[in-house]
């Protein structure tokens, strides 16, 4: 589900101290003259669902918006890695002041940032790079005519059912070609692709669960031919924050009977789940069916202490959907997933395995675990 209004506000109040340092002069003008009068951030309605070819492309009165790749990519060599790729798109937020010009010419302005992540799965090798851009400093953007976004050398591109995927970071370099003739799946209670997310309001929110495709990974300069699977996500919407919620976790779980599941949970410090907490459904012949929270089960049996930031995360779950058959054990194919943010808060994104009624594989993101 992304990283969500607490890692944007944390990040930003980070780089603002930094553009205290590097926007002066000439880049305040630019700036200020750019965008002089304050956005009006949208907020996601049913009465104004998600339509598409327009939402494929980034949205200007979003306050913050994200799109996410995550999956597995079976190489040549027999060896399998898993993948992230994410670019996110932020304002700042309204409350967010430091007085003087320094609001007008960030809050009217975008802040880009970008994940990308190889986890090499025999060698239980995580590597992690990410990138911090604005559009008028560095090169940084997102076409708000068709999809395209990008930062610095990263980008994803195309539209619905066809994305072309790079980034680099570490030993690795990867170019996807990805597509798929399923539709989006639209999340939420109506289907419309707008969800609650309890008192933060609601968000804009779509999938694509069964991209597939191949392209070339690089590892230390060599090049090999790799075959992917993929989930996508795109949520974009203008939340008011999530005063007493802790983190979230989040599932996207692709099975072998060909159904799909994704599930999120907001918490709270004590571990309590929250309100808006909630999935989708999706069957193998596309149909698809809201989950409110009593119609799925999510219990820890493991936990997992990183040697790096001593954060305890869950690695294994029972994870059931009893109207739909499902009770299977998820497990991280290896715990060491933390990504080591430098700006913003630390989380955990990482591969994991589906054994039980019915197998299969996916991603679980957990946010709000390490300080």
């Amino acid at each position: 589900m992304g990283e969500g209004y607490r890692v944007i506000r944390k990040f930003i109040i980070i780089l603002l101290m930094l553009l205290l340092i590097l926007a002066a002069g000439l880049v305040t003008a630019i700036f200020i003259f750019r965008h002089p009068t304050p956005i009006e951030f949208q907020q996601a309605t049913a009465d104004e669902p998600v339509r598409f070819p327009r939402d494929e492309a980034a949205h200007f009165d979003a306050q913050a918006e994200w799109w996410y790749y995550t999956g597995f990519l079976d190489g040549e060599d027999g060896q399998q890695y898993g993948f992230e790729l994410v670019f996110f798109k932020a304002y700042v937020p309204p409350e967010v002041r430091l007085g003087g010009v320094l609001p007008l010419m960030v809050s009217n302005n975008p802040i880009y940032f970008a994940h990308f992540a190889i986890s090499d799965q025999a060698g239980e090798e995580h590597v992690f790079v990410e990138q911090v851009n604005l559009p008028e400093i560095w090169d940084a953007g997102a076409s708000e005519d068709r999809f395209e976004v990008w930062s610095g050398d990263w980008q994803a591109r195309g539209g619905i059912g066809e994305y072309h995927l790079k980034a680099s970071g570490g030993p690795y370099r990867l170019r996807l070609a990805l597509e798929t003739a399923n539709p989006p799946v639209l999340h939420g209670p109506e289907g419309a692709g707008v969800v609650e997310m309890g008192q933060a309001g609601t968000s804009y929110y779509y999938s694509e669960p069964d991209l597939a495709g191949a392209g070339y990974l690089y590892v230390d300069g060599g090049r090999q031919t790799v075959y992917a699977t993929a989930w996508m996500d795109h949520q974009w919407g203008s939340w008011q924050g999530h005063d007493g919620y802790a983190g979230w976790d989040w599932f996207s779980l692709r099975l072998d009977d060909g159904s799909r599941v994704m599930l999120f949970d907001f918490r709270d410090e004590d571990g309590n789940t929250q309100p808006g907490s909630a999935g989708t459904w999706i069957a193998a012949d596309g149909t698809t069916q809201h989950l409110a929270r009593g119609d799925y089960g999510i219990e820890v049996l493991e936990f997992w202490t990183s040697p790096d930031t001593g954060a305890a995360y869950p690695v294994k779950w029972q994870v059931t959907v009893p109207d739909h058959g499902l009770d299977a054990v998820v497990e991280a194919t290896f715990p060491a997933q933390e990504l080591p943010i430098q700006l913003g808060p630390i989380y955990w994104e990482g591969t994991v395995t589906v054994s039980g009624t019915v197998n299969g594989a996916g991603f679980v993101e957990m946010t709000g675990y390490a300080e």
